[in-house]
This record gives structure tokens, C-alpha cells and sequence, in this order.
């Protein structure tokens, strides 16, 4: 987090609400704004501009980016615009992660599906990416909730240049998440899907994973997936992890 000070015109195209509730919400004390004595101009603190979104829905903020028709980057605190910078905030995340005798157990395991499901999404767009380039990767610790989510081409796009057979997004998110299909690229997302089910389903550990309209669902100890079609159609593909 930092100090950079921020407009209230950046705030209300970051957040999509207009500059007329800022100031209601300043009012209220909803998200205060702060005032130069001799300028009437409101402007925010990134930190505390940060601090707000952690206590929000993370998850609904990545999926109206995944899904915008509008391309857009997401706040820098939740944006990692390449592989690099993934790593270094996963490495932030993992010796943040706590939670005690409850979280111990499966403390490298929460942070290896969280690595698989970003890492992927740069692997498998690599040189690809259809607008903006990155993933967006948030989290809330006192939710235990992981979100990571891009704009990239999504499973069934990677999967048919192997597979030419699959006709939508829900068999695709089948075969991504159940079969081996080698270790050459560009199926490797298909792969690390399959390594994100098994840990997910043998631990205490939840997945929602959607890609385009096709969304799936992985709880603990279930063997069988639940992949249906999604109200909404997304850019890419969005992960929420619960643990």
C-alpha cells in the first residue's frame, strides 16, 4: 500500500459510480475523501482507496472486469500486468497467509492452487492476449478468499487447438479439469486444472472456476463436478478459492 494521492474523477472511474455518490459517500463517511485548506478539490489515498476495495466483494469487482465489453485495467493493487509480478505478490500472499492450527495443514497447498490458476493464465495466453495482458489476483483474509481472474482467450479456445471436437465451454471445462492431455504446449492449463481439482477435492477447499458462459464448481471430498452454464459470459476465466 502507498500514499499516491488519487482524483475523485480516477475514484469514480475506478469504482464505476458517479462523482455525484463520492460525494454522498463522503458525506456519510462511507469512503471519506480528504481537502487541501486552500483548495475545495476532494482527493483519496490510495491505501485507504485499497483498503476499501479488501473489504468489499473482491469477487464481484474481478467479474464485472472479466466481463466489461470495454477493456479496462483493474486496480494496480489487484492487477499484475505479467508473470513477474504475479510471483512476487503470490510471495507477498503466502507469508501474509495465516489462520492458525486451521490453516497450517494446507497453507502451501492454498498457495500452489492459487499459483497454478495465475501462472496458467499467463502460460496459456502467452503472446495471446486478446486486449489487456495480466491477471487480476485478490484477496480478503477474513473471508478466506482467494480471486484471480483475466481477459485472456479461456479454456475451450487453448483446448481446441488439441482437441477440435469440443463444441462449447462446458466440455471444455470437463476435459481441463479430468484428463491428461500431455505435457507439450498449449494444453498445459488443461493439466494444471487437473493438479487445482485433485488438491482442491481432497482438502478443506472450495473452487468456483468459470470460463466464457461455462461455470463449475468443486467441493471438498466430491468427486463428481458440477459445470453449468453461467448467467453471465466472461472474457477469459475467473477463479474464486475458498479455504
Amino acid at each position: 500500500m502507498n500514499n499516491n494521492l488519487l482524483s475523485i474523477r480516477q475514484i469514480s472511474k475506478m469504482l464505476d459510480v458517479s462523482v455525484d455518490s463520492l460525494r454522498r459517500w463522503d458525506k456519510s463517511g462511507k469512503l471519506k475523501s480528504h481537502r487541501e485548506k486552500k483548495r475545495s478539490m476532494r482527493y483519496y489515498q490510495e491505501a485507504e482507496i485499497e483498503k476499501y476495495f479488501r473489504t468489499t466483494d473482491i469477487y464481484k469487482l474481478a467479474l464485472k472486469w472479466a466481463a466489461a465489453r470495454k477493456q479496462f485495467e483493474p486496480p494496480q493493487f489487484f492487477y499484475s500486468s505479467n508473470s513477474y509480478i504475479f510471483q512476487a505478490r503470490l510471495s507477498a500472499f503466502e507469508s501474509l497467509l495465516s489462520g492458525g492450527k486451521e490453516i497450517e495443514p494446507i497453507h502451501s497447498l492454498i498457495v500452489a492452487v492459487a499459483g497454478e490458476i495465475g501462472n496458467n493464465s499467463f502460460d496459456h495466453n502467452l503472446g495471446n492476449w486478446p486486449d489487456i495482458a495480466g491477471v487480476f489476483f485478490g484477496f480478503n483474509f477474513e473471508k478466506k478468499i482467494i480471486v484471480l481472474a483475466d481477459r485472456g482467450r479461456g479454456v475451450l479456445a487453448t483446448l481446441k487447438r488439441v482437441r477440435p471436437g469440443l463444441k462449447n465451454n462446458r466440455d471444455a471445462l470437463r476435459v481441463a479439469f479430468t484428463e491428461i492431455i500431455s505435457g507439450r504446449a498449449p494444453e498445459s492449463r488443461g493439466n494444471g486444472l487437473k493438479f487445482v481439482r485433485k488438491i482442491i477435492a481432497k482438502n478443506n477447499l472450495k473452487l468456483r472456476f468459470q470460463s466464457g458462459d461455462a461455470e463449475l464448481k468443486i467441493n471438498k471430498g466430491e468427486a463428481n463436478l458440477k459445470i453449468k452454464k453461467s448467467a453471465k459470459s466472461i472474457r477469459g476465466c475467473i477463479a474464486l478459492i475458498e479455504y
